[in-house]
């Protein structure tokens, strides 16, 4: 599976908690768990995937270094970082469509554009699994709106985070491991 990134949510007050905390000491608290997903209260809300390298609009979370004590990621994410975030993920979907019809203005290769076409059908399609790429009647969808984990429809569950994230009393966490 590898190493992955994701964004996830804790109270501020647990910021509090674990200031002047080592990491031993909070691997204690964290019982069998990892510090960057076992600390009480936090709670992952959506996966980033792999390849991404965020750094704007981040801040430190531990009083210690902890990719160096776990080679693990535990950044505090502001409104302003998860906007960037929404604006890679934009520009990504934008020059992805944009070679896709060079491509095809030009009269070049396809393979690209039935890969992806091909993908867009069976996405869409009433395939054997009766996965859409949205949710509609799901009743576990973590109040997302998308399963797709395609950034062309991926964005639209990290605009509605930007929208109905509680700024004020939890931090947007990003991590990784």
């Amino acid at each position: 599976m590898g190493y992955r990134l994701r964004l996830g949510k804790i109270p501020k007050r647990m910021k509090d908690f674990c200031e002047g905390k080592s990491f031993d000491e909070l691997l204690e608290i964290c019982g069998d768990q990892s510090v960057v997903y076992g600390l009480p209260d936090y709670e992952q809300i959506y996966e980033l995937g792999k390849y991404f390298d965020f750094k704007d609009g981040m801040s430190d979370f531990f009083s210690f270094d902890i990719l160096e004590e776990s080679e693990c990621e535990f950044k505090i994410v502001s409104k302003d970082g998860l906007k960037k975030i929404i604006g890679y993920y934009h520009k990504q979907t934008l020059e992805y469509h944009e070679k896709l019809l060079k491509e095809m203005e030009s009269g070049g290769e396809f393979p690209i554009t039935l890969s992806y076409l091909s993908q867009k059908v069976l996405e869409w399609s009433d395939n054997a699994f009766d996965v859409k790429p949205y949710y509609l009647d799901e009743e576990n969808t973590d109040g997302f709106i998308v399963r797709s984990l395609s950034m062309e429809y991926g964005i639209f569950n990290l605009v509605f985070i930007y929208k109905t994230f509680n700024w004020e009393n939890d931090y947007l966490i990003y991590s990784g491991w």
